[in-house]
């Protein structure tokens, strides 16, 4: 599989860190590198662009690429998919890295805009751009082709909804043909768009507190013609109204209760607990934090730790809630026969309903059961009442292309019905083919794909590896797969069928 960029090979490799290495077949001389982009780049620490190392070898020159602690745009799309925001915020960032690079001498046309060449640090915003210092492609246009290209590329991966935005975006983009000017509309499109997501959450805000006070026959307030609403908190003492929350020890005992209105909730009251009670949910609460903290240790990301710390603090809420209010006790009312709500309690209603009489059920009579059984009772009937029924042929279909692995005794199979089989611990936001549950997997841990010459499997930038046949692959780098590999991933071992 020949994986070419500016009539360069790329590959990836693994020298104490992870590489992306480009080269040629017949060996790349001094001559065809530009000698002052070369110097620029090993003089300045040129932010946004991939650490580049010069090696030589046998007066052959390859081009080291450090990819350490960054992630191939290709394989963030996937894993964390992309909106409007997000694409603003990323093209903005490549526009800027390509506007500076004449503050250090370099060409624009010597980036390679490409998702596989673009590299994500941690955020969308923290962008790295791949530089190939060769001699200069005289095409002043070449730049902004790249960039339409990319923009195309990036808004399939969008939704029908926000895609129809993004072309918008990108009409308005065609006729600039300036880096200044693809700033500036970013900028304002990066400025419309927060303003918009602004609006329709305190919209939104209105909606909601609009539902909630509907029961109560509120009536709001007058909106002016080009003017939000204002919340609740910001209108005058004498248009809020706030309801009580009633126990069910406030209801009326009388006959003379009066009728709740339809939505206006279930009350809640509060059970107080004893000491004892209030120890042991503390308890239980420092075990669970405890256990959430020990595993973040285990498993130290970002991620892991913004989960770990709104957990912790979900428990202590519940524990100060129970601490000084008692557990929570939700009353359903019930409608009775005086057309009064009342609280829905068994006692309760046996005693305040007396007309309310439960059904029994009838008693079975055995004997005409089975008297009558032959009337609900269906026999298949056959003319030869020990002929062996005929169910079918059983062909043996070919299984195709597929993956086993053992479990219980028996052997599993998946078979790869796409191009691109992904394998992983998958979540809600991203579907992989086959599911691996297994501690120590990543969302998208592996994928196989389909091409010319048959199979090959490559690490999508997995925490802990995947190995194929026992040796360790080098991130992103595709390696060919024949009948009977053995793949692992963490404890989990996959054999490759064709």
């Amino acid at each position: 599989m020949t994986q070419e960029v500016f009539g360069l090979r790329y590959e990836f490799v693994y020298r104490h860190g992870h590489y992306m290495v480009l080269y040629k077949e017949d060996g790349l001389d001094s001559e065809t590198l530009s000698t002052l982009q070369v110097r620029m780049l090993e003089a300045n620490d040129v932010p946004n662009l991939l650490p580049l190392e010069i090696q030589e070898v046998d007066f052959n020159i390859s081009l080291l690429y450090n990819l350490s602690a960054k992630r191939m745009l290709a394989h963030v799309l996937k894993v964390e998919g992309l909106s409007k925001q997000h694409f603003a915020k990323l093209l903005y960032a490549i526009v800027c890295v390509l506007g500076e690079s004449k503050n250090y001498m370099l060409f624009e046309s010597g980036y390679v805009l490409k998702d596989n060449f673009i590299f994500i640090g941690s955020d969308w915003s923290d962008v790295y751009l791949t530089y190939v210092p060769l001699e200069p492609i005289h095409d002043e246009d070449s730049v902004f082709k790249s960039l339409e290209s990319l923009m195309k590329q990036l808004s399939q991966k969008l939704n029908d909804n926000e895609r129809n935005k993004v072309i918008i975006w990108m009409e308005s983009l065609s006729h600039i043909q300036s880096l200044q000017g693809y700033k500036k509309k970013l900028l304002a499109l990066l400025d419309e768009q927060q303003h918009m997501e602004e609006a329709f959450q305190i919209a939104n805000h209105y909606d909601d507190e609009q539902d909630s006070v509907k029961p109560l026959n509120m009536q709001m307030p007058p909106v002016k013609e080009n003017e939000l609403p204002k919340p609740l908190w910001k209108r005058d003492d004498g248009q809020q109204q706030v309801r009580k929350i009633t126990s069910i020890e406030e209801l009326p005992q009388s006959s003379s209760v009066t009728e709740m209105k339809e939505g206006q909730g279930n009350p809640v009251s509060f059970i107080a607990v004893s000491g004892r009670s209030r120890t042991i949910v503390l308890a239980v609460v420092i075990l669970l934090i405890a256990f959430l903290w020990q595993n973040y240790f285990t498993y130290p990301t970002a991620g892991t730790l913004e989960i770990t710390a709104g957990i912790s603090v979900l428990l202590m809420n519940i524990w100060f809630i129970i601490r000084f209010l008692g557990f929570p006790r939700f009353q359903r009312f019930t409608k009775g026969s005086n057309g009064v709500n009342l609280p829905f309690l068994p006692i309760a209603e046996k005693l305040l309903e007396p007309n309310l009489v439960t059904p029994t059920p009838e008693p079975i009579n055995i004997q005409n059961y089975y008297e009558n059984l032959h009337m609900h009772t269906t026999l298949l009937n056959h003319k030869k009442p020990n002929a062996t029924v005929f169910l079918g042929r059983l062909v043996n279909q070919p299984l195709g292309t597929r993956i086993e692995w053992q479990f219980e005794g028996t052997t599993k199979s998946v078979p790869l019905n796409n191009d691109h089989f992904t394998m992983g611990r998958g979540d809600a936001s991203l579907k992989v083919d086959y599911v691996l549950d297994e501690a120590g997997a990543s969302r998208l841990h592996a994928e196989i794909s389909k091409i010319e010459e048959g199979y090959v499997i490559k690490d999508t930038g997995s925490t802990n590896g995947t190995y194929l046949n026992g040796e360790q692959l080098v991130t992103y780098q595709p390696y060919p797969l024949k009948d009977g590999d053995e793949i692992r991933i963490v404890r989990k071992e996959i054999k490759f069928r064709l």
